[in-house]
């Protein structure tokens, strides 16, 4: 996960009003609809991923995302699999009813990233290395 995937997920479910339980999104009016609908207004961890992402980008994120709350290692599994594996199990959690807003924030703000290939302190993104040199 980059750091502005996990700030954007972060920023979007930073209001309680814009998080859900039981349905991977909601209405204003409190109605189960798809992450994607036009309506939504509040979204589960899961929905939101794939709100933000894309179904793809998602995905992956799941597997990042269920090894860090839940310590979950899928090495060795096929990768759809795994991710749909690791999908359910982070709908579990988000639906259980001992999940609060507090403790999904907490647990999405610890969320382990990493940095964008080209990026870090010696050398901003897009600077060429000079030649004879490493990075």
């Amino acid at each position: 996960m980059s750091p502005e995937e996990k700030d954007q997920l972060v920023a979007l479910l930073l209001n309680a009003q814009c998080w859900c339980q039981g349905a991977e999104a909601h209405d204003a009016g409190g109605q189960a609809v798809a992450y994607s609908d036009a309506d939504a207004t509040a979204w589960d961890l899961t929905g939101a991923a794939c709100h933000l992402f894309g179904w793809r980008r998602a995905r992956e994120l799941f597997v990042q995302i269920d090894r860090h709350l839940h310590g979950h290692d899928t090495a060795g599994a096929d990768q759809s699999d795994s991710e749909i594996a690791a999908m359910v199990a982070l709908q579990t959690w988000n639906d259980n009813a001992q999940t609060t807003h507090v403790e999904l924030i907490t647990r999405l703000q610890s969320l382990p990233v990493r940095p964008v290939a080209g990026s870090g302190p010696c050398l901003p993104a897009g600077d060429k290395v000079p030649q004879g040199t490493e990075r």
